[in-house]
Protein backbone atom coordinates (compact mmCIF):
# COMPACT_ATOMS: atom_id res chain seq x y z
CA UNK A 1 0.00 0.00 0.00
CA UNK A 2 1.61 3.15 -1.04
CA UNK A 3 1.90 6.24 1.76
CA UNK A 4 -1.13 8.40 -0.01
CA UNK A 5 -3.33 5.15 0.42
CA UNK A 6 -2.35 5.16 3.71
CA UNK A 7 -2.89 8.27 4.78
CA UNK A 8 -6.81 8.35 3.31
CA UNK A 9 -7.47 5.01 5.15
CA UNK A 10 -6.31 6.80 8.25
CA UNK A 11 -7.88 9.82 7.80
CA UNK A 12 -10.94 8.15 7.44
CA UNK A 13 -10.39 5.95 10.76
CA UNK A 14 -9.66 9.17 12.65
CA UNK A 15 -13.04 10.58 11.15
CA UNK A 16 -14.51 7.48 12.50
CA UNK A 17 -12.39 7.18 15.96
CA UNK A 18 -13.74 10.92 16.52
CA UNK A 19 -17.04 10.51 15.56
CA UNK A 20 -18.37 11.15 19.06
CA UNK A 21 -16.47 14.31 19.32
CA UNK A 22 -17.10 15.84 15.82
CA UNK A 23 -20.97 15.28 16.50
CA UNK A 24 -20.75 17.01 19.68
CA UNK A 25 -18.95 19.67 18.01
CA UNK A 26 -21.48 20.27 15.03
CA UNK A 27 -24.51 20.00 17.83
CA UNK A 28 -22.92 22.69 19.92
CA UNK A 29 -22.37 24.85 16.62
CA UNK A 30 -25.96 23.99 15.40
CA UNK A 31 -27.67 24.78 19.08
CA UNK A 32 -25.52 27.99 19.17
CA UNK A 33 -26.98 29.26 15.70
CA UNK A 34 -30.54 28.74 16.85
CA UNK A 35 -30.15 29.78 20.06
CA UNK A 36 -28.31 32.98 18.85
CA UNK A 37 -30.56 33.95 16.24
CA UNK A 38 -33.64 33.72 18.75
CA UNK A 39 -32.09 35.95 21.28
CA UNK A 40 -30.78 38.45 18.38
CA UNK A 41 -34.48 38.60 16.79
CA UNK A 42 -36.06 39.13 20.53
CA UNK A 43 -33.05 41.20 22.86
CA UNK A 44 -32.08 44.26 21.16
CA UNK A 45 -28.64 44.90 22.84
CA UNK A 46 -27.49 41.49 21.68
CA UNK A 47 -28.45 42.28 17.99
CA UNK A 48 -26.31 45.76 18.89
CA UNK A 49 -23.66 43.07 19.73
CA UNK A 50 -24.13 41.43 16.87
CA UNK A 51 -23.77 44.65 14.58
CA UNK A 52 -20.21 45.17 16.60
CA UNK A 53 -18.67 42.12 16.28
CA UNK A 54 -19.42 42.13 12.61
CA UNK A 55 -18.07 45.33 12.22
CA UNK A 56 -14.48 44.15 14.10
CA UNK A 57 -15.16 41.21 12.16
CA UNK A 58 -14.66 43.51 8.78
CA UNK A 59 -12.02 45.68 10.00
CA UNK A 60 -9.85 43.15 10.97
CA UNK A 61 -10.42 41.75 7.74
CA UNK A 62 -9.43 45.46 5.98
CA UNK A 63 -12.51 44.42 3.84
CA UNK A 64 -13.54 48.37 2.88
CA UNK A 65 -10.94 48.06 -0.23
CA UNK A 66 -12.63 44.56 -1.26
CA UNK A 67 -14.49 45.69 -4.16
CA UNK A 68 -11.47 47.39 -6.08
CA UNK A 69 -9.64 43.53 -5.24
CA UNK A 70 -9.61 41.29 -7.73
CA UNK A 71 -11.04 37.55 -6.93
CA UNK A 72 -7.44 35.80 -6.82
CA UNK A 73 -6.53 39.06 -4.05
CA UNK A 74 -10.05 38.21 -2.06
CA UNK A 75 -9.04 34.81 -2.30
CA UNK A 76 -5.79 34.69 -0.80
CA UNK A 77 -7.05 37.46 1.86
CA UNK A 78 -9.84 35.08 2.64
CA UNK A 79 -7.52 31.65 2.67
CA UNK A 80 -5.20 33.48 5.15
CA UNK A 81 -7.93 34.86 7.72
CA UNK A 82 -9.33 31.21 7.90
CA UNK A 83 -6.49 29.37 7.67
CA UNK A 84 -5.01 31.56 10.90
CA UNK A 85 -8.43 31.11 12.45
CA UNK A 86 -7.83 27.21 12.44
CA UNK A 87 -4.62 27.09 13.49
CA UNK A 88 -5.84 29.18 16.61
CA UNK A 89 -8.30 26.60 16.64
CA UNK A 90 -6.26 24.14 17.04
CA UNK A 91 -3.82 25.39 19.11
CA UNK A 92 -6.52 26.29 21.79
CA UNK A 93 -7.79 23.04 22.42
CA UNK A 94 -10.65 22.51 24.00
CA UNK A 95 -11.49 26.00 23.98
CA UNK A 96 -12.26 25.91 20.37
CA UNK A 97 -15.47 25.30 21.06
CA UNK A 98 -15.97 28.94 21.75
CA UNK A 99 -14.79 29.92 18.63
CA UNK A 100 -17.34 27.97 17.35
CA UNK A 101 -19.90 29.77 19.02
CA UNK A 102 -19.02 32.65 18.38
CA UNK A 103 -18.88 31.98 14.49
CA UNK A 104 -22.33 30.78 14.73
CA UNK A 105 -23.42 34.05 16.46
CA UNK A 106 -22.05 35.97 13.71
CA UNK A 107 -23.80 33.55 10.93
CA UNK A 108 -27.07 34.07 13.12
CA UNK A 109 -26.60 38.29 12.80
CA UNK A 110 -25.95 37.81 9.66
CA UNK A 111 -29.28 35.92 8.58
CA UNK A 112 -31.34 38.23 10.90
CA UNK A 113 -30.03 41.26 8.98
CA UNK A 114 -30.18 39.50 4.88
CA UNK A 115 -33.15 37.56 5.71
CA UNK A 116 -33.34 33.62 4.79
CA UNK A 117 -33.48 33.83 0.74
CA UNK A 118 -30.25 35.93 0.56
CA UNK A 119 -28.05 34.27 3.27
CA UNK A 120 -28.68 31.39 1.63
CA UNK A 121 -27.60 32.85 -1.69
CA UNK A 122 -24.79 34.46 0.15
CA UNK A 123 -23.76 31.66 2.77
CA UNK A 124 -25.04 28.75 1.46
CA UNK A 125 -22.28 28.05 -1.56
CA UNK A 126 -18.73 28.64 0.42
CA UNK A 127 -20.72 27.77 4.39
CA UNK A 128 -21.59 24.13 2.78
CA UNK A 129 -17.82 23.45 3.08
CA UNK A 130 -16.62 26.29 5.45
CA UNK A 131 -19.08 25.23 8.45
CA UNK A 132 -17.57 21.51 8.23
CA UNK A 133 -14.37 22.61 8.01
CA UNK A 134 -14.84 24.82 11.26
CA UNK A 135 -16.07 21.82 12.77
CA UNK A 136 -13.28 20.02 12.04
CA UNK A 137 -10.85 22.09 13.39
CA UNK A 138 -12.39 22.66 16.22
CA UNK A 139 -12.92 18.98 16.86
CA UNK A 140 -9.09 18.42 15.83
CA UNK A 141 -8.55 20.77 19.19
CA UNK A 142 -10.35 18.92 20.89
CA UNK A 143 -8.76 15.79 20.52
CA UNK A 144 -5.53 17.80 20.79
CA UNK A 145 -6.47 18.60 24.21
CA UNK A 146 -7.50 14.65 24.52
CA UNK A 147 -4.56 13.62 23.67
CA UNK A 148 -2.74 16.15 26.05
CA UNK A 149 -5.01 14.35 28.72
CA UNK A 150 -3.65 11.02 27.69
CA UNK A 151 -0.38 12.02 28.24
CA UNK A 152 -0.87 13.39 31.59
CA UNK A 153 -2.69 9.88 32.38
CA UNK A 154 0.67 8.01 31.40
CA UNK A 155 -1.03 6.42 28.67
CA UNK A 156 1.50 7.19 25.17
CA UNK A 157 -0.34 4.84 23.07
CA UNK A 158 -3.69 6.46 22.83
CA UNK A 159 -1.90 9.99 23.69
CA UNK A 160 -0.36 8.87 20.06
CA UNK A 161 -3.53 7.72 18.64
CA UNK A 162 -5.10 10.62 19.60
CA UNK A 163 -2.34 13.17 18.53
CA UNK A 164 -2.36 11.89 15.16
CA UNK A 165 -5.86 11.64 14.54
CA UNK A 166 -5.91 15.47 15.71
CA UNK A 167 -3.30 16.59 12.74
CA UNK A 168 -5.48 14.52 10.34
CA UNK A 169 -8.69 16.46 10.95
CA UNK A 170 -6.73 19.64 11.75
CA UNK A 171 -4.93 19.10 7.82
CA UNK A 172 -8.55 18.56 6.39
CA UNK A 173 -10.27 21.22 7.62
CA UNK A 174 -7.09 23.22 6.40
CA UNK A 175 -7.98 21.73 2.89
CA UNK A 176 -11.65 22.47 3.40
CA UNK A 177 -10.95 25.88 4.44
CA UNK A 178 -9.13 26.33 1.01
CA UNK A 179 -11.68 25.41 -1.06
CA UNK A 180 -14.39 27.01 1.04
CA UNK A 181 -12.15 30.64 0.50
CA UNK A 182 -11.80 29.49 -3.25
CA UNK A 183 -15.90 29.15 -3.67
CA UNK A 184 -16.57 32.49 -1.74
CA UNK A 185 -13.91 34.91 -3.71
CA UNK A 186 -14.51 33.06 -6.79
CA UNK A 187 -18.57 32.55 -6.48
CA UNK A 188 -20.05 33.78 -3.76
CA UNK A 189 -18.78 37.66 -4.37
CA UNK A 190 -20.62 37.33 -8.25
CA UNK A 191 -23.85 36.07 -6.35
CA UNK A 192 -23.23 39.08 -4.29
CA UNK A 193 -22.97 41.89 -7.37
CA UNK A 194 -25.72 40.05 -8.63
CA UNK A 195 -27.86 40.69 -5.87
CA UNK A 196 -26.67 44.20 -5.10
Amino acid sequence: MDRVSYEILELIYALQRQKRIIVSVGVLFLVSFLVSYLLILNIPWIRSFGEEILLALFTSLNLKDIGSMSAGEVFLLIVKHNLLVNLLNYILNIFSTFVVMLNAFILAYVLSVIGPLKFILLIGPHGIVEIPALILGSSAGVVLFTSLVYRLKGDRLKASLQFFDSLRLFLLSMVLFTVAAFIESFITFGIKSLLL
